[in-house]
C-alpha cells in the first residue's frame, strides 16, 4: 500500500471517526453470488436456519487466529472467553469457538479494546503494515471510517463468505453499503449487533390497567400503526398528583434518549434519508411528500407537547441509571424507546415488559423496519491479512455454528426470559432482528442531514422542509466525496 495515501487517508478517517463518536447507550438473502445492487431494502419473514453440514472442510494446522475484539459502553459483545463462567450465554459463546476450533483445526486469540483504542489499533497496525489480526469487531461508523482510509478489505470479494446464507443478516450489511463493496458485516456471531437494535419496550401493568389494546394483537393483525402508538401514549400521560406540573411523580407516554433513537420512528414507517439507485450507490434528490407526511405525524404527536417525554421531567429519582431510563422502571412511563442492549438495565422492573418493533407509518405499510443504531458492532478484516479466504471460512463457521446456539439462547434465555418475562415476545424479537436496517444517512450524516432531522424532531418542530433546503448542496457534495472515496479504493 502506497504509505503517503494511507497517510492522507488516515486523517480523513480521523475526522469521520470524531464526527461518529460511540454514545452510550436478519433479512432478505441474496443470490448465490450476492451483488450490491437494489434500494432501500425491503424485510421479509426471518428464513429458517440452513443445515450446516455443507460448510467446506478445512485443516489450518493448528494456526493462531487472532481477533481484536471492540468492548462497547452499552451492549453485550463478548466473543469468547478463556474458560468457562457459568453464565449461559457465555459459555454458549465459549463452546461455539471450541466447535470451530476442533473442526477446522485452529485456536482464537481474542484480545479485547474499549472502542476508541480499537479505533486507533487498526490504523496503527495497517500503516505499519503489520499483520497482527485477521479480523476485528468495531462501532460502525468508526470501522467505515477505517474502510475509507485504505484500512480494510472489501469482503464481498472473498468466496468462503457466504452471504447468501442466513446466518448472515444481508438485509442490514447492504443498506450501508456504497456501490459494489462490503467492509463492514453483520451475522449471528455477534450479539453486540443484535443489542444495538431499537425497539419499543412496554410497561403491561398500565397497559392493563388502562384497559388499552394489545400491541401484540396489533402487530399480527397489522394495526401497529404511528396512529395506534401515539393513542396509548396520549392515554398514558396523566398529571397523577393533579398539581399542574409534570415531575418525576406524574405518568408519561414514552421515555427516550433525546438523540439518535427519534430517527426510529421515521425509519420504521418505512421512510430514509437517502435512497440508492440501480447501481446500489447514495443518491439526493431531497426529502419526497411521503417522508413529510411521516415527518409530521411523528413530530406532532410524539414530540409536539415538550412534556410528553419522561426524560422532560421534574425531579430525580433513586438510582444510578440516566433519568428516561429510571422513568420507566419506576413505572412512570408507558414505552421506553431504546435498543435491545439496555433492557439488562431493566431486571429490577416490578412488572412485566413486553416489547414491539417500530410502528408503522399506516396499514397500507408492508414490512416493518427497525432501525439498528450507528454504533453497533460490525466485523471488519483488515488490508493486512495474508489470508482472506481463511478468514472467510472461519468467519462463515462462526457465524453459521451460532444460529442455533448463540443466537437461540440470546432471544430465548438471555432476553425472553431474564428481562422481558412473557413468551409472546419471543416472535417479536424476530421480526426486530430480522427487520434490521440501517439508514445510510445517519452514519455518515452527509451535510448534517440526520443530526438536523433529528434535532428538529427531539425540538418538536415542524419547519424541516426550510431546513432540509439549506442543507441540500452541502449533503450532495458530502455524499459525493464518500462514493468517489470508495470509488477510488476499488
Amino acid at each position: 500500500m502506497d504509505t503517503k495515501r494511507l497517510t492522507a487517508s488516515l486523517l480523513l478517517s480521523a475526522v469521520l471517526v470524531c464526527s461518529f463518536a460511540s454514545c452510550g447507550e436478519s433479512g432478505d438473502a441474496p443470490a448465490s453470488n450476492p451483488t450490491t445492487e437494489g434500494v432501500t431494502p425491503e424485510s421479509t419473514e426471518a428464513e429458517e436456519t440452513q443445515p450446516q453440514d455443507n460448510l467446506p472442510q478445512a485443516d489450518y494446522g493448528g494456526y493462531e487466529f487472532r481477533i481484536l475484539n471492540n468492548i462497547s459502553n452499552f451492549a453485550y459483545t463478548n466473543i469468547g472467553e478463556e474458560g468457562l463462567t457459568g453464565e449461559t450465554l457465555d459459555d454458549t459463546i465459549y463452546n461455539r469457538n471450541k466447535t470451530v476450533e476442533e473442526a477446522l483445526n485452529i485456536t482464537f486469540n481474542i484480545e479485547k479494546k474499549e472502542y476508541s483504542d480499537t479505533s486507533s489499533t487498526i490504523q496503527k497496525v495497517v500503516a505499519a503494515g503489520e499483520d497482527a489480526y485477521d479480523f476485528y469487531t468495531c462501532d460502525l461508523n468508526i470501522l467505515l471510517g477505517h474502510a475509507m482510509s485504505g484500512c480494510d478489505v472489501n469482503a464481498l470479494g472473498i468466496s468462503t463468505l457466504q452471504f447468501d446464507q442466513p446466518w448472515w443478516n444481508w438485509q442490514a450489511i447492504n443498506s450501508i453499503t456504497v456501490g459494489d463493496a462490503v467492509y463492514g458485516f453483520f451475522g449471528d456471531l455477534h450479539t453486540g449487533y443484535f443489542e444495538s437494535h431499537n425497539t419499543l419496550v412496554f410497561n403491561k401493568n398500565i397497559l392493563n390497567d388502562l384497559g388499552l389494546s394489545d400491541p401484540y394483537a396489533a402487530v399480527h393483525e397489522n394495526k401497529w400503526t404511528l396512529d395506534n402508538m401515539i393513542s396509548m401514549m396520549t392515554a398514558a400521560k396523566t398529571d397523577i398528583d393533579g398539581d399542574g406540573k409534570w415531575s418525576v411523580d406524574d405518568r408519561y407516554g414514552f421515555t427516550m434518549f433525546e438523540g439518535n433513537w427519534s430517527l426510529a420512528f421515521i425509519t420504521g414507517s418505512g421512510e430514509f434519508l437517502v435512497n440508492k439507485d440501480a447501481n446500489n450507490l447514495p443518491v439526493w434528490n431531497g426529502l419526497g411528500e411521503r417522508f413529510y407526511s411521516v415527518y409530521d405525524k411523528v413530530v406532532t404527536g410524539v414530540f409536539g407537547e415538550k412534556n410528553n417525554n419522561a426524560q422532560k421531567a421534574k425531579g430525580t429519582l433513586p438510582g444510578s441509571l440516566e433519568l428516561y431510563r429510571l422513568m420507566f422502571l419506576y413505572g412512570r412511563s408507558l414505552f421506553l424507546v431504546t435498543q435491545l442492549g439496555v433492557l439488562k438495565d431493566m431486571r429490577a422492573a416490578e412488572f412485566e415488559l413486553g416489547v414491539v418493533p417500530a410502528a408503522k407509518y399506516d396499514e397500507s405499510q408492508e414490512d416493518y423496519y427497525s432501525l439498528i443504531f450507528q454504533g453497533a458492532n460490525a466485523v471488519g478484516i483488515p488490508v493486512t491479512n495474508p489470508d482472506t479466504e481463511r478468514t472467510g471460512l472461519v468467519l462463515d463457521y462462526l457465524a453459521a455454528k451460532s444460529t442455533d446456539t448463540v443466537r437461540d439462547v440470546y432471544i430465548n434465555q438471555t432476553l425472553d426470559f431474564k428481562y422481558i418475562q412473557d413468551e409472546e415476545s419471543q416472535e417479536m424479537l424476530d421480526i426486530i432482528l430480522s427487520t434490521g436496517t440501517f439508514d445510510i444517512a445517519s452514519v455518515y450524516d452527509w451535510g448534517g442531514i440526520a443530526g438536523q432531522v433529528m434535532n428538529k424532531l427531539n425540538a418538536g418542530k415542524t419547519d424541516i422542509a426550510s431546513t432540509i433546503e439549506k442543507i441540500s448542496s452541502k449533503v450532495e457534495t458530502a455524499m459525493q466525496k464518500t462514493v468517489d472515496t470508495f470509488a477510488d479504493l476499488q
